[in-house]
């Protein structure tokens, strides 16, 4: 039951002390707030939600993660806005969807300053505010009127030497001791740990080393289940096991200094992994993310929650847990209510359904082009709504784009190769052809039956009415939260990649942006 209580109204002052200036009556969750908490927040690059050990404890260690989850909050249910690391974060610190943010939504975009952000929101009202590593990026950090990573407070990255192959040279645990030492006395703090890793490029076999078992690995039915892939998902498992690593030496400093149990710990991804039918998709792989919160005893420990958290809904709860008041803009919504109630499951039945949605990722078809989709799941059933259906949806087959090369939308790896290699293969070509070539226009599947999602049941007779009802709820989400293609309009199509001479060609018609040489964009 909700409790009435004097809500504390503080204020930081420049010597970082605290202020007790009013109290307002209030019908609310009782949270002693003499001292407002902290907020450490830890956010890897590439990891589907079943990929923690709590999850999936047979090949993968990750304590540090289990931790925050067993004295905390495990949400089984999180999913990003946008499968994509850049538009992702974007969508985290403003805590509204992709769609909403003009070239805050495209990787390689940038996010106009006009939007408000919650660290910034933080740092306004006395926060120490920092972060390590990856902030919002990449995107163009250099034009006026738009955010670089300087959003996210002074940057902290201390070296690290000897790093291991495809591990970021960076300490990351130390580079938040730095932080902390920085900061005034008793100032709440916020630290966002933007960890590079599990992202791709990784080392050469390190999970032998690791003592990781590719044999025990569990293998997704959207990919082929040979060695090769299970070895190149064990090296997706060193990567998070080293963030979780960093995690745990974070929380050891959190212990030593006494500010563990004032700390709301959050503890997600931006997007899923970087395989095949996962990242850069819509597919439960691409957007399902881990999501554990830890804090202290104000919150009940060793809960699973079932209900639907977006990561949009992160800043709004941020700014509620602090009383700070929540920017009418931010079409997220708080779950306040759900950290701190006692239930388990399914706590709010109205937050049964999410909804993804994807432009572009990198410039991966002629002109730029982007793949616009959206999804909406409710219960165990996802439907997809791909709006331009003839177009290449992870890149055109004979198009180079930048860094990555064909099918350019999916990040280069052994998997990768494997599948285009054996494309005709009897046993593989099927799961090829999900994963490479184009898609109807209408996708609806079974989440129970098919968790992989390898049965589109969207021209199934048996099942019209649910694609009919889950594509009414998703247009009439998208109309009430002002999504441009609910009015046919399309404004990616000429929003910039900002890198390098790709930058100008959006100042040309689609049909004159490219020069091509051998299938190359020059």
């Amino acid at each position: 039951m909700k409790k009435n209580f004097f809500r504390k109204i503080i204020q930081i002052s420049a010597n970082g002390k605290i202020i007790l200036i009013g109290a307002i009556m209030g019908c609310n969750h009782d949270i002693d707030q003499t001292r407002p908490p902290n907020i450490l927040f830890c956010l890897t690059d590439d990891q589907s939600w079943t990929h923690t050990s709590i999850k999936d404890s047979h090949a993968l260690k990750t304590p540090a993660f289990d931790r925050v989850a067993k004295e905390g909050v495990l949400f089984n249910n999180a999913y990003v806005s946008c499968p994509s690391c850049a538009p992702s974060r974007a969508s985290i610190i403003t805590g509204q969807y992709i769609y909403r943010l003009e070239e805050g939504g495209l990787l390689f975009g940038a996010l106009p300053d006009k939007y408000k952000a919650f660290p910034m929101i933080l740092r306004e009202n006395g926060f120490h505010v920092g972060y390590t590593n990856k902030g919002y990026e990449p995107a163009n950090q250099n034009i006026k009127g738009y955010y670089g990573n300087e959003v996210m407070g002074e940057p902290y990255n201390v070296p690290l030497t000897n790093a291991p192959e495809g591990i970021r040279e960076i300490d990351y645990a130390a580079g938040f001791q730095k932080f902390l030492l920085d900061r005034k006395d008793d100032q709440p703090f916020f630290f966002w740990f933007g960890c590079f890793e599990p992202h791709r490029k990784y080392g050469d076999s390190l999970w032998v080393t690791a003592g990781i078992s590719p044999e025990l690995i569990k293998v997704p039915g959207f990919l082929p289940d040979v060695s090769i892939i299970r070895e190149d998902m064990a090296d997706y498992y060193y990567e998070i096991q080293w963030f979780d690593q960093q995690l745990q030496k974070m929380l050891e400093i959190l212990e030593k200094t006494g500010e563990l149990d004032n700390t709301i710990i959050i503890v997600t991804a931006d997007n899923g992994m970087p395989f095949p039918r996962a990242k850069a998709t819509l597919y439960e792989y691409g957007t399902h993310v881990p999501l554990a919160i830890r804090w202290g005893n104000t919150i009940k420990s060793k809960r699973e929650v079932d209900d639907f958290i977006k990561n949009t809904d992160l800043a709004p709860t941020i700014l509620d847990a602090l009383n700070i008041q929540i920017p009418e803009e931010m079409n997220g919504k708080s779950f306040l209510d759900i950290l701190l109630s006692e239930k388990e499951g399914m706590v709010d039945p109205d937050r049964n359904t999410t909804v993804t949605a994807y432009e572009r990722h990198l410039y991966s078809r002629p002109g730029g082009l982007p793949y616009p989709i959206r999804a909406i799941r409710k219960d165990n059933w996802v439907y997809i709504k791909n709006f331009e259906p003839d177009r290449w949806p992870m890149g055109s087959p004979d198009f180079k784009a930048p860094f990555v090369g064909v099918y350019g939308d999916m990040d280069n790896s052994p998997s990768k190769t494997f599948m285009m290699e054996n494309k005709n293969h009897p046993d593989y070509s099927q799961l090829f052809n999900l994963a490479f070539l184009k898609r109807p226009g209408d996708e609806l599947y079974n989440i129970e039956s098919d968790p992989y999602q390898l049965q589109n049941r969207a021209s199934d007779p048996e099942y019209q009415n649910i694609k009919n009802e889950l594509e009414q709820a998703l247009k009439a989400y998208l109309e009430n939260t002002n999504d441009p293609r609910m009015a046919n309009e399309s404004p990616w199509d000429n929003y910039p990649f900002y890198h390098g001479n790709y930058t100008e060609r959006f100042n040309k018609p689609v049909e004159e942006r490219d020069t091509v040489i051998n299938g190359v964009l020059q």
